[in-house]
């Protein structure tokens, strides 16, 4: 591992067991993380060398507040299990983390070892396109899901547009949006000034109904020809298991 990549694997580990330690409710962050790496309980607890039932303990609440020990071996058993399987979890996110962007705005994200159409993708998230049908039909590699809300509060223009770098050629999903306008408008802006579009090949939005999207949004997903559709799942706990759940 170059001192690089050493820094940033530092950088993730150490952003994720700040959310934890800080959190009011640790055991649900822990458990956010263990299902992001999509590590099962036996399995992170037969690396760990305890039960099943400590980390389950843990998770529910049943054992709260855990040592700073306790988070720096989980947290460490995620990467490595993580690393074992050709870190497909951690090298997307050091790539963010490594800008600065907090990982906890990041829900979820995944690169696909075959392209998908983005038109199944959309049937799979039950999804409605809204604009942009004409593009439907491209293949998208992955996908980034972030906290719409948060990421446009706490992250400067920079970081968007690093942010923005990740979804090229994937699908950039925006949970917990109102109109879709400011996404769109951040997305719109960030291609100002470049020479080479950095944009995402599929946006779809979460949160809110079909018939509700901001009409400059639509506009936008017009002009920089991409498609934009509208997830129906209820919540976000059930959009992130199903995007888990998707198979290539």
């Amino acid at each position: 591992m170059s001192h690089t990549d050493l820094n940033e694997y530092e950088d993730l580990a150490q952003g994720i067991a700040g959310e934890i330690a800080l959190s009011e409710e640790p055991g649900k962050v822990m458990k956010k993380w263990r299902e992001k790496y999509q590590v099962p309980q036996k399995e992170l607890a037969e690396h760990l060398t305890i039960s099943p039932s400590v980390i389950s303990d843990y998770e529910s609440g049943r054992r709260t507040s855990p040592r700073v020990e306790t988070i720096k071996k989980f947290v460490d058993s995620l990467l490595v299990l993580d690393e074992k399987r050709g870190s497909p979890v951690s090298r997307g996110l050091r790539r963010i983390v490594g800008t600065g962007i907090p990982p906890d705005i990041l829900l979820d994200l995944r690169k696909f070892l075959a392209p998908v159409k983005a038109r199944d993708f959309c049937d799979y998230l039950h999804c409605k396109i809204v604009a942009g049908k004409d593009f439907i039909e491209r293949e998208i590699w992955g996908y980034t899901a972030v906290n719409s809300v948060a990421a446009i509060l706490r992250l400067d223009v920079k970081q968007l547009l690093e942010l923005y770098r990740q979804t090229v050629g994937r699908t950039a999903i925006f949970a917990n949006v109102s109109t879709g306008r400011s996404p769109m408008v951040a997305i719109k802006t960030s291609q100002i000034g470049l020479r080479n579009a950095v944009k995402p090949a599929l946006i779809i939005l979460h949160g809110l109904d079909s018939n509700k999207v901001d009409i400059v949004a639509l506009r936008i997903a017009e002009t920089e020809e991409i498609p934009l559709a509208v997830s129906t799942i209820k919540g976000i706990d059930e959009l992130v298991k199903t995007l888990r759940s998707f198979n290539p």
